[in-house]
């Protein structure tokens, strides 16, 4: 970590000037960044002397033009949308793909006596994801296009690993009952979006396989599923920071109020103590695999996530985790094949499901939600139903289950 603050002090022009009267040497107490600083200030972050006008200016082309095998200037350079839409770059360097391909290569748990043969179901491509050595290949599949053509391209592939978004690989596995799907991989790969325990149980039934989980985001390699199943922090490659609101570290088993991370290789656009709102809790336990490295109990989702009502006694706000109404909507009623919940309001819930059930079914779910805010002695919304798909992000892409529509509550 301090070698890593070191080199951005001395490589790039926005870490000297932000770190120019703090003791560096003082890792863990620096000041954090977050997704508008870096972008802001792109040009001055990356140490390879890029302008954040070409930079954009090449992502915004190959967007265009969909022709994400480019590169520049030997660069793999591309625009993310974040769970929330909102934009963000990441440039690696053939270097750092070489150390990510490789950790993902060690780690991975391949299946016994089979070469891998993985379909990479991704909304954009890019040339770090390409693979095909030792007899183990990767094959891009395009997110964006219809169902029956993923379907297709997957009969085709016939590949023994499918890594996808849950919600495309919930949609697969529905094409698997419909018997259009005949590929049977022996393993599955969620990431991209939170994977509910619901969706994971649904999947694996399924497909009869195991649902591993990769969890990245633009600014780091955060974790990987090991071969006992447990989703592990990459220790190695990124320094996780789980802490409370005060900056003191949260207790292990208690979700975090926010996650803090330091990329511990990356040069080319240094990410050190880079806050994000993913809210995630540790297990406590030791994973039978034998790896010291920390065990992700939880991935709670996001702050944005979380859903606030008031205390119907002194009228304080409560925070309530989505995972509670999610095993409220699903307990409710065993014919819901999709839901989605968007907290309005801390007096409105807008409840998405389909298919469409009969009145006793609505009510029982209307019920089964209003509990949830009943059992922390909050007031109890006005539950909507409305018999509709689930809608993703606008700006992402990306499926978020529950959200909440309004700013949290000071």
């Amino acid at each position: 970590m301090k070698e890593i603050i070191k080199f951005a002090v001395d490589n790039s022009k926005f870490y000297q000037k932000y770190y120019q009267d703090k003791n560096i040497n003082d890792s863990w107490n620096l000041p954090t960044v977050n997704k508008k600083l870096i972008i802001d200030n792109l040009t001055d972050v990356n140490t390879l002397n890029l302008t954040k006008e070409e930079i954009f200016g090449f992502c915004l082309e190959i967007e265009k033009s969909r022709d994400f095998s480019r590169r520049y200037r030997g660069l793999n350079i591309g625009m993310s949308s974040g769970t929330s839409g909102n934009k963000g770059v990441e440039i690696t360097t053939p270097r750092e793909e070489s150390y990510i391909k490789t950790c993902f290569l060690a780690r991975f748990p391949f299946i016994s006596g089979e070469k891998l043969n993985l379909a990479f179901i991704l909304r954009v491509f890019t040339p770090a994801f390409n693979f095909n050595k030792f007899g183990h290949r990767v094959v891009y599949v395009n997110q964006m296009q219809s169902i029956e053509k993923i379907v297709n391209q997957l009969n085709d592939i016939n590949p023994n690993v499918i890594s996808g978004p849950s919600s495309v690989l919930r949609l697969l596995a529905k094409e698997i009952v419909a018997g259009e799907l005949r590929v049977r991989p022996k393993r599955l790969i969620s990431y991209a979006e939170v994977l509910s325990q619901t969706d994971k149980e649904f999947i694996s039934n399924i497909f009869q396989a195991e649902v591993h989980q990769i969890y990245k985001a633009t600014e780091g390699s955060i974790a990987m599923t090991c071969k006992a199943g447990s989703l592990h922090i990459n220790e190695d490659l990124v320094a996780v920071e789980l802490l409370e609101k005060d900056g003191t570290p949260t207790p292990i088993g208690q979700p975090c109020s926010r996650m803090v991370i330091t990329d511990l290789h990356k040069t080319s656009m240094p990410i050190i103590r880079y806050a994000l709102n993913d809210i995630v809790s540790i297990s406590p336990d030791k994973c039978a695999c034998g790896s010291s490295f920390r065990v992700i109990k939880q991935i709670q989702g996001r702050a944005d996530d979380i859903l606030w009502a008031r205390n119907r006694q002194n009228n304080s706000w409560v925070s309530i985790f989505p995972d509670f109404i999610s095993r409220a909507i699903i307990s409710a009623c065993d014919k819901i094949d999709e839901y989605q919940v968007i907290q309005e309001s801390a007096e409105t819930l807008v409840v998405r499901i389909q298919p469409q059930l009969n009145e006793e079914n609505e009510k029982k779910i209307v019920r089964a939600v209003k509990n949830v805010f009943s059992n922390f002695e909050c007031l109890e919304p006005h539950v909507i139903i409305k018999w509709e798909q689930p809608v993703p992000n606008e700006r992402s892409g990306k499926l978020i289950r529950i959200f909440r529509s309004f700013s949290e509550p000071v």
